[in-house]
């Protein structure tokens, strides 16, 4: 069971995207890749970013097995994160990387409902 109103469905999407897209970004792409890129080199510091990063989301896409969650997450998210963390290296646009983890992140259901709702 989802949610119907379609006002209440654009609120939840922008909260989840400001809150997973924006400071996620912000903080790991823009400003920790950017300093590791620094003192590591550019891939080593999009390598080190993207396993912070999927290991971040352990806690939030974990079953409590440490070690298939790790594996998971890493292989999931870390497959992202080196997509993301190219496209700052790449581009250096902060609005690419929001809006592509936005997409990623948006789920399709949701934005069909706001379409024919």
């Amino acid at each position: 069971m989802g949610i119907t109103d379609p006002a209440m469905l654009i609120v939840t999407l922008l909260v989840g995207f400001l809150i997973n897209s924006l400071l996620e970004e912000l903080f790991y792409r823009v400003w920790l890749q950017t300093r590791l890129e620094l003192i590591l080199g550019t891939w080593p510091a999009i390598l080190l970013t993207s396993l912070l990063w999927a290991s971040w989301h352990i806690a939030v896409h974990g079953s409590g097995q440490w070690n298939v969650d790790m594996a998971t997450v890493i292989t999931n998210h870390g497959i992202v994160g080196l997509f993301l963390g190219y496209l700052w290296a790449r581009y250096r646009s902060v609005w690419v990387i929001i809006i592509v983890h936005g997409l990623i992140n948006a789920h399709p259901q949701q934005l069909l409902e706001i379409l024919f709702n």
